[in-house]
């Protein structure tokens, strides 16, 4: 079993016929994370080996455990979501040493389906642009492992877990993936329930998921998507049951705006991945974004910064001496807005968020490269979500998956698939295909 390469496919299959164990399995990630960690620097906080023993050793001792393709499954999440006794400190001093008595939602869901939650992933401070992780990149730790969900995904590329959980308000899902070299969805606003999450955006955040491919990225949203009494935004979307085994042709819309220009290794890299979807049966046509997605954006940045001052500000009135100088700037700014400007913002928002909605009927998805470079060099900063804020914005669906690697970094490349709301199954038939046609994705760091 070779735990560097072990999908979650993979995993199920071994325990469903007892080839492994969940105790044998558990312990395998526990060698590695005690190999890796020290490196990488991925996890904000680790669950004990004795812990997780005991765990998967109650798993080992109810087979009827092994129902959910999830069971027995190790898992990071992101520390800023809720874990019951277990720190939750959102990469923030102002929450140093905070241990919550609760579960958000998606913790709970996965407790129940026996998942093992190995630790919390590093994550920039309470997921702004602020206070940057340790965090390295495994495939070239000189350079940024992206963020805000830092962790989470150097945490899947250096094969330290077997999926995890992050959020995205701007470009934390999609970037750090990409910089990192694996696959990742940024579903539909409200697919997955926030309940138990510290909010940076109530109206923009999104629950994600990482994974080392598709069909594993599959089958930890179809037990996570759906609707949740706590959080209201769920009740905007019926539970989707995404399957591996439709086989369809689309019409892709490759936006060409200058807003998107990228190097010119990226670019090359684009281009390789549009004959592979048309060799696949898709056609490619050219097209625009929307005229207003310039102003859409500042709209969001003010949205956003509006928001997380709202839901920090009597910690920034106590506390700013602990906070990111980034992270004072942010609410700072969004403490100056008014009622008016605010509600202008998301007014400006809604109209974008209509035009791209059209553009979205007229083509099955749209794509772009899936951030502006390679992985930045240095680790004070997490990169630019520019190529992820419009999408992220309007709340639609978004998959990356690698597509390549630099010639002179060999830095993962990766490209983002956009569809309409709800339409999470496009973007696992296009991505699985593409997967199956390529081997991108199965190449993994030499750490």
């Amino acid at each position: 079993m070779d735990i560097e390469t072990l999908t979650i496919v993979q995993a199920n299959r071994l325990l469903k016929t007892k080839s492994i164990s969940a105790t044998e399995l558990i312990n395998s990630f526990l060698e590695r994370n005690r190999l890796i960690e020290p490196e990488i620097k991925a996890w904000a906080y680790l669950q004990s080996a004795e812990l997780l023993i005991k765990i998967a050793q109650k798993i080992d001792d109810n087979q009827k455990s092994i129902v959910s393709p999830l069971a027995a499954i190790p898992y990071g999440a992101k520390d800023i979501i809720y874990t019951n006794k277990i720190p939750t400190e959102a990469g923030s001093k102002t929450m140093k040493g905070f241990i919550p008595q609760t579960d958000a939602t998606i913790i709970s869901k996965l407790k129940e389906f026996n998942a093992i939650l190995i630790g919390k992933t590093t994550t920039a401070e309470f997921a702004s642009g602020g206070g940057a992780p340790v965090t390295r990149n495994p495939w070239n730790k000189a350079h940024t492992p992206g963020g805000s969900s830092t962790g989470s995904a150097a945490a899947i590329s250096s094969g330290m877990s077997l999926f995890s959980i992050g959020t995205q308000t701007a470009g934390s899902i999609i970037r750090p993936a990409a910089y990192n070299g694996v696959t990742a969805l940024k579903p539909s606003y409200g697919s997955i329930s926030k309940a138990g999450i510290i909010p940076a955006s109530w109206s923009v955040d999104t629950v994600g998921i990482f994974t080392k491919n598709v069909e594993d990225l599959t089958l930890v949203y179809n037990e996570l998507n759906g609707k949740d009494k706590k959080d209201y935004t769920t009740w905007l979307h019926t539970k989707q049951y995404l399957s591996v085994n439709e086989k369809k042709t689309y019409t892709i819309g490759v936006i060409r705006d200058n807003f998107f220009e990228t190097t010119n290794e990226i670019m090359s890299a684009f281009s390789q991945a549009m004959k592979v979807l048309e060799k696949l049966g898709h056609s490619c046509v050219e097209c625009h974004m929307p005229a207003n997605m310039e102003q859409a954006n500042d709209a969001h940045g003010l949205i956003v910064d509006a928001e997380t001052a709202s839901y920090h500000r009597k910690t920034f009135e106590i506390q700013k001496n602990l906070m990111s100088e980034e992270l004072k700037k942010d609410i700072e700014s969004g403490l100056i807005y008014s009622a008016d400007e605010y509600l202008n913002a998301q007014n400006v928002r809604w109209d974008y968020q209509q035009q791209l909605f059209s553009l979205l009927n007229e083509f099955d998805i749209l794509i772009t490269p899936a951030t502006p470079e390679t992985a930045p060099k240095g680790r004070t900063k997490t990169g630019s979500p520019k190529f992820n804020k419009p999408f992220s914005n309007a709340g639609v669906p978004v998959l990356t998956i690698p597509i390549g690697y630099s010639t002179v970094t060999e830095l993962p490349i990766g490209i983002q698939f956009v569809a309409n709301i709800a339409s999470e199954q496009k973007l696992i038939n296009i991505g699985l295909a593409f997967q199956e046609a390529t081997d991108y994705h199965q190449k993994r760091p030499k750490i």
